[in-house]
C-alpha cells in the first residue's frame, strides 16, 4: 500500500485547518459593542499594570482610558478610527492584538502555519516508522551505522568478518 497520497492529503487538511484557525481568530466578534470590543483589544498604559486589557484591569488609568474609549465610541466612529486616535494619543503598543490585515494577519497565521507543519512532519515521521521493515536490522560502532537486510549475503559476511575479529 502506498501511504504518499494520504501524507500529502493529511498536509493540505492540516494547513487548511490550520489557516483557516488563523484567519477566524484574527476576525473581531460581531456580537459585542464596539465599547466592549475594543476594551479587550486595548491594553493599560499605567505603567504598572502588565499590559492588561483596560476592560478587565481595574486600575484609576484603565477607568480613564475606558472613559476615553467610550467618548470616541459614542462619536461613531470606526474601529480603526479609535484605535488610531488612542495609538497617536498613547503609544502603538496601545494595541494588545495584532490587526486583522497585513502584518497584524501574519502575525496570526504564522503560528498556526508552524503547527500545521510541526504536526505533519510528526505524521510523516510515525508513518515512516510504522512502515518500516521488521527485517531491517541497525549495527552501529564507532559513529557509522550500517543497515542490513536479513536477505542480503554480503552485508552478513561482512558482520560475521567483523565479529570474527572481535573474538
Amino acid at each position: 500500500m502506498n501511504t504518499k497520497p494520504y501524507v500529502v492529503l493529511a498536509a493540505v487538511v492540516a494547513a487548511v485547518v490550520g489557516l483557516g484557525g488563523g484567519w477566524w481568530a484574527a476576525q473581531p466578534h460581531s456580537h459585542l459593542s464596539q465599547h466592549e470590543r475594543l476594551g479587550a483589544e486595548i491594553g493599560c498604559q499605567c505603567g504598572t499594570c502588565p499590559k492588561r486589557p483596560i476592560a478587565t484591569c481595574g486600575c484609576a488609568f484603565a477607568d480613564g482610558m475606558l472613559s476615553e474609549l467610550a467618548a470616541l465610541a459614542d462619536d461613531s466612529q470606526s474601529d480603526d478610527e479609535v484605535i488610531a486616535t488612542l495609538v497617536s494619543r498613547y503609544d502603538p503598543s496601545v494595541r494588545i492584538k495584532p490587526g486583522s490585515t497585513g502584518f497584524g494577519l501574519l502575525a496570526w497565521v504564522t503560528p498556526m502555519l508552524f503547527l500545521t507543519v510541526g504536526a505533519v512532519g510528526v505524521g510523516a515521521l510515525l508513518m515512516r516508522w510504522a512502515t518500516m521493515r521488521d527485517d531491517e536490522v541497525i549495527v552501529s560502532e564507532d559513529e557509522a551505522s550500517l543497515v542490513i537486510a536479513t536477505g542480503d549475503p554480503e552485508a552478513l559476511a561482512i558482520v560475521e568478518r567483523e565479529l570474527a575479529d572481535l573474538e
